[in-house]
């Protein structure tokens, strides 16, 4: 895929850039209203947006930063250029901790948005990770001359906002969707080991009744003639709450999430259910 601008302005563990064409290939041309929960960095989102994919679209998250760092793109970006050219966010880590420890609660929306994106660009490969308190707790990252404020692509993401609601909500109100509308789900990943199982993206987690009230509400969207498309791991959970629908099995090297020695191979499935032409 293109990187020039708009792209995702958050590195994000978990980002979809590679599956993206894979996920476009199974939503519709033509989408009247395209819902997104748990959107994160929004690769789908984007490229959708680029192509002229729905009339409106509905973001959402369980993340607050995340959220509040979408509707400052939308609402304010040259304000939060501006904050993120400020000293207080060049790359250092005694610069870096003091930024980590900050309460984000105390902050204007721009700053907090300003403060989450510098925490993600020089973080350890792009994790997010809260602590049982809520406060963010990834270590310091090691890279070489970082780009932190990317002022030309969160001008073009803006761009894209002009007809999109971002809301503070988990993926229940995707179930309002109708037919002619598309849904695209990514949950957290669903442990394929005993040691792999990673919940703390936000304090409260995404824990198993959350996967299996998630593939009620895909079946209950496909049976009334919603698009919907999901991604999670080949897990034996995945199968197992899947079973019956269709299903597109990826596998690809994993771009983040530890040193370049340790990563592996992943595979990744895609299901959908719902009529794909609209």
């Amino acid at each position: 895929m293109s990187r020039t601008p708009p792209y995702p302005f958050l590195k994000w563990c978990g980002g979809k850039r590679r599956l993206v064409p894979h996920i476009l290939a199974r939503l519709p041309q033509k989408i009247n209203i395209y819902y997104e929960p748990l959107v994160g960095g929004g690769a789908v989102f984007i490229e959708l947006a680029k192509q002229g994919r729905f009339k409106k679209a509905i973001l959402y998250d369980t993340n607050l930063d995340v959220v509040i760092a979408w509707q400052t793109i939308k609402m304010h970006p040259l304000e939060l250029i501006k904050a993120l050219r400020k000293p207080k966010y060049k790359y250092d880590k005694q610069l870096y901790l003091k930024a980590r420890a900050i309460n984000p609660d105390r902050l204007s929306d721009t700053e907090r948005a300003a403060r989450f994106i510098y925490l993600n660009r020089v973080c350890f490969n792009g994790l997010y990770r809260e602590n049982s308190k809520g406060k963010f707790n990834v270590p310091f990252g090691r890279y070489i001359n970082p780009l932190i404020c990317d002022a030309t692509n969160i001008k073009a993401v803006s761009g894209l906002l002009e007809n999109v609601d971002i809301m503070f909500n988990d993926f229940g109100d995707a179930s309002y969707a109708k037919p002619g509308d598309a849904v695209y789900f990514d949950p957290p990943y669903l442990p394929t080991s005993n040691t792999s199982y990673f919940t703390a993206y936000t304090k409260a987690g995404f824990n198993m009744e959350d996967h299996r009230r998630l593939a009620r509400t895909f079946k209950s969207l496909g049976d009334r003639g919603v698009r919907v498309v999901l991604t999670n791991s080949a897990a034996d959970l995945t199968y197992e709450l899947y079973d019956g629908f269709d299903m597109d099995v990826r596998r690809q090297n994993q771009s983040i999430g530890g040193p370049a020695a340790y990563r592996k191979d992943i595979t990744e499935v895609i299901v959908f259910h719902g009529p794909k032409t609209m």
